[in-house]
């Protein structure tokens, strides 16, 4: 009986030892499962989700430091910067020296205007990792913000010979320069933020417009002023109408604006989303295919701008410009004969145009007719002087 009893209690406690070894063997299949899913999520932009699957693994296993750091994240994806903060303080915690974490940790505090808690953190992260150019950049934006002038320009020299088409960091240190009194090195700054950055890109003209009014140079600061007025106004329209689309995603009229902004801007990726939603708002008019065709050009795909040109032409064969624009697809695709054909059109439509015949002129040019070439640069010059005329 003794014996059966004992038996009895051994076979109990191994029976109780495998379920809790299986058990924790299910908690981590599942742990591995949120965690693979919070990844798939977070790829396809789905951060909200990921959060969730992130935090489920947490819950399971909460401490591993990678995963927290990507909690911190999707987080900060979602703008939810003091949620993130705590994620990526938590893996540090686990991981002092992870230099991606910190470096994520860095950039929260930026945003969060925490510059004075940034600094040392990327000051550890180029300790850890001297050729990080993106923690130098940040680095270097902290101390021009905490007005730390002269500890930030080694920073930031420093940042653009790893990174020396930087348009920003051209802008922070041309800043820092101009905050220091040297205003010749601040003016060279701010024209190299202007050659490396996007189209329309107004903090370098506030800064020459201060570097030249500082350097007594009136007229100069007046003119770089100017242009940054109207960038910014351009700018705040912009922000008006995306918001306004977000908002009410069938405004045909938001999309119009937003369109033309996005082509003022050089934005013609963007522009073609903006037009191709125009068309599906109203797909018989001329103007959007007219200006998707515009935005392919730029973007140098001529057989979508071509094809685009064409719908144009259907909804309205009698406009020259559209001619005009379906000639300079075939051009760029080296279809001469049909570019001829569509350049010819747009000057039977509308001959006063000077820029009309300019093309035709450099068509002629390139089929070796020299006498037709001739002919219609005179006609560009021509119609040229009179439409300067007529703007007097």
């Amino acid at each position: 009986m003794r014996n059966l009893l004992t038996t009895v209690i051994i076979f109990w406690l191994c029976v109780s030892f495998f379920s809790v070894v299986a058990e924790k063997v299910d908690d981590h299949n599942k742990y591995v499962q949120h965690v693979e899913q919070g990844f798939a999520f977070m790829f396809q932009g789905h951060n909200q989700k990921a959060i969730s699957e992130f935090e489920a693994a947490l819950v399971l296993e909460p401490d591993h430091a990678e995963v927290l750091h990507y909690l911190g994240m999707a987080q900060a994806q979602e703008q939810f910067w003091n949620r993130a903060v705590e994620s990526y303080q938590r893996s540090l915690a686990l991981m002092p020296d992870n230099i991606e974490a910190l470096y994520s940790l860095g950039v929260v505090y930026f945003k969060l205007d925490k510059w004075g808690d940034a600094v040392p953190v990327l000051q550890r992260v180029v300790e850890l990792s001297p050729q990080h150019a993106r923690g130098y950049e940040v680095l270097g934006k902290s101390l021009v913000k905490l007005r730390q002038y002269a500890e930030a320009v080694p920073i930031l020299t420093k940042a653009l010979e790893l990174k020396p088409q930087a348009a920003g960091t051209y802008n922070e240190l041309g800043t820092a320069r101009l905050n220091l009194k040297e205003y010749t090195a601040a003016i060279e700054n701010f024209k190299q933020a202007l050659t490396y950055g996007p189209a329309r890109y107004a903090e370098p003209h506030y800064g020459l417009g201060m570097a030249y009014l500082r350097l007594g140079d009136r007229e100069k600061s007046r003119a770089e002023m100017q242009i940054y007025q109207q960038l910014q106004k351009e700018f705040a329209e912009y922000e008006r109408l995306t918001r306004l689309t977000r908002a009410e995603p069938n405004n045909l009229e938001a999309w119009t604006g937003l369109a033309t902004a996005l082509m003022n801007q050089k934005n013609y990726g963007q522009a073609v989303q903006a037009f191709q939603r125009c068309i599906e708002l109203a797909p018989n008019d001329a103007t959007f295919h007219h200006g998707l065709s515009r935005a392919f050009m730029n973007l140098n795909y001529p057989k979508h701008a071509a094809q685009a040109a064409r719908r144009a032409i259907q909804l309205r064969p009698n406009e020259a410009i559209l001619y005009n624009t379906l000639g300079s697809t075939y051009a760029m695709q080296g279809d001469q004969k049909n570019a001829l054909v569509a350049f010819q059109k747009a000057v039977e439509l509308d001959t006063d145009q000077p820029y009309y015949h300019l093309n035709l002129s450099k068509l002629y040019q390139s089929l070796g007719n020299q006498k037709l070439a001739q002919e219609h640069y005179r006609a560009y010059e021509h119609f040229l002087s009179v439409q300067k005329s007529k703007q007097k």
